[in-house]
C-alpha cells in the first residue's frame, strides 16, 4: 500500500465483521479520519456488514480479509492468523496498529510489536477475563491480557469501569491506561415501521433490545421476564438480532406458548431507526464494554433498564434516564419494566433527560477526535 509523505498509515484490527459495537466503533473511526492524513487498512475476518460498509465509504479504505480470525480459540486458525497479521505488518510498514476485541487485540498486538510498528494501541471494548469463566481460564487470559499489554503503547478502555478493572487486575501499566467513550452520530428516526411489521397498535407497549444472540448478552434471562408478564395483554417483546442462541430462543416461545407475545425479526441494518418505536429498551448482559446499542437507545429518547456491567452504569443514570439492576434477577428485571409501563410520564420524562445525556457524553466527533488526536500523539 504506497502512500503519500505524511500520511499516517493506520491499521485497524479486529475479530469479526459480522455487525456489533465494536465494528461500527471501527468503522467511524475509518470513516472519521481525512483521507489527506490518514492512510487506512482494516483487517478482519471475511462476510459481515462491517467490509460493506468499509468499502462504501469514499475515502477508499483498505479491507483485508483473513478467514483464519474467528471468535473460538483454535490453535490452528489462531497461529495462521498471527502468521497473516505478522506478514502484513512487515510488508506495509504501518506507522500505529490499533487493535480491538480479544482475539486481535493478543494476535495484533504480539505480531505488531515483532513486525517493529511505531506505535501500537488496543480498544477493549470489554475485557475478556471475566468471573465467569473457570479459574484456568481466567488465569490464561489475564496472562495474555498482560503480555499484550507489556508490549502496547496505549490502552484504551471505552468506560471507566474497565479502566478501574484493568488497574486493580494489574492487565496493563496504569500509565498505558486511557478512556475514550464510544460515540454515536445523532439519531433522527420516526416511529411507525416496527410497529406496523409486528402488528401492533400504538396503545401496547413493546419493550425491546437490539443484541447479538449470544453471550455476554443474557438473551435467555429477557425471555423469562417476557414470559412472567405474558398476563399484560398489552405488553409485547422484540428481541432484534440473531446469532447462536437464536434455536434456544426460538424453542423457548414455543415452549412457553410467547409466539404472539415475543418476536425475533432477526439482524436489521436499520434498528437503530425501529428503536423509536420501542416504549422501553432493554439490555441484560454478563458482561459489558460501554454498549451502542444503550447510546442508540438513549438517542431515541427511551428509558433503559439493564444490567449494571460494564460501562452500562456510566450511561445509564440510575433513576433518571433509566433503571439498573444489580444481579440477573428476573423479579427485580420485572418489577423495574412494570414500574416504567404503569407510569408514561415517567418513561417519557426519563427518555428526555438519557437524550439529553447522550448528546453530552457520547458525541461522534467528540470519540473521532479523541482517537485522532492519540493517533497524532497530541494526548
Amino acid at each position: 500500500m504506497v502512500t503519500e509523505p505524511g500520511r499516517v498509515k493506520l491499521l485497524q484490527v479486529i475479530t469479526l465483521s459480522e455487525l456489533g459495537g465494536a465494528q461500527k466503533v471501527v468503522y467511524h473511526i475509518a470513516a472519521g479520519l481525512e483521507p489527506e492524513r490518514f492512510a487506512v487498512t482494516v483487517a478482519c475476518a471475511p462476510g459481515g456488514e462491517l467490509v460493506r460498509w468499509l468499502e462504501e465509504l469514499p475515502q477508499g479504505v483498505k479491507v483485508v480479509e483473513m478467514p483464519a480470525l474467528k471468535r473460538n480459540p483454535s490453535p490452528l486458525n489462531d497461529l495462521k492468523a498471527f502468521w497473516q497479521l505478522y506478514r502484513l505488518m512487515r510488508r506495509e510498514k504501518y506507522n500505529i496498529v490499533h487493535c480491538h476485541s480479544s482475539k486481535a487485540g493478543i494476535l495484533g498486538r504480539l505480531a505488531a510489536y515483532l513486525a517493529g510498528v511505531p506505535k501500537i494501541y488496543f480498544t477493549v471494548h470489554g475485557w475478556g477475563v471475566n468471573r465467569y469463566q473457570s479459574l484456568p481460564v481466567r488465569f490464561f487470559y489475564a496472562w495474555a491480557e498482560r503480555l499484550a499489554g507489556a508490549v502496547s503503547t496505549k490502552v484504551i478502555c471505552v468506560s471507566r469501569r474497565d479502566f478501574a478493572k484493568a488497574r486493580s487486575w494489574k492487565l496493563t501499566a496504569a500509565d498505558k491506561l486511557a478512556v475514550i467513550y464510544n460515540g454515536l452520530p445523532a439519531a433522527g428516526a420516526l416511529p411507525g415501521d416496527l410497529r406496523r411489521e409486528l402488528g401492533l397498535s400504538a396503545g401496547d407497549i413493546l419493550i425491546g433490545t437490539v443484541a447479538r444472540l449470544a453471550p455476554p448478552k443474557e438473551v435467555l434471562f429477557l425471555l423469562e421476564v417476557a414470559r412472567r408478564m405474558a398476563d399484560r395483554p398489552d405488553v409485547f417483546f422484540v428481541l432484534i438480532g440473531d446469532g447462536p442462541l437464536r434455536t434456544e430462543c426460538m424453542a423457548f416461545i414455543k415452549r412457553h406458548g410467547l409466539e404472539k407475545k415475543v418476536f425475533l425479526p432477526g439482524t436489521r441494518e436499520d434498528a437503530p431507526g425501529l428503536l423509536a418505536d420501542l416504549d422501553i429498551f432493554v439490555l441484560f448482559s454478563r458482561w459489558e464494554g460501554l454498549p451502542l446499542t444503550v447510546i442508540e437507545a438513549m438517542q431515541a429518547g427511551l428509558p433503559v433498564v439493564a444490567s449494571a456491567v460494564g460501562g452500562v452504569g456510566e450511561q445509564v443514570a440510575h433513576g433518571e434516564t433509566g433503571l439498573l439492576i444489580e444481579a440477573l434477577d428476573p423479579a427485580a428485571a420485572e418489577r423495574a419494566l412494570r414500574e416504567l409501563i404503569a407510569d408514561p410520564a415517567r418513561r417519557k420524562q426519563m427518555g428526555e433527560r438519557g437524550r439529553l445525556r447522550a448528546a453530552e457524553l457520547f458525541s461522534l466527533p467528540e470519540m473521532v477526535a479523541r482517537y485522532r488526536q492519540l493517533y497524532l500523539g497530541e494526548c
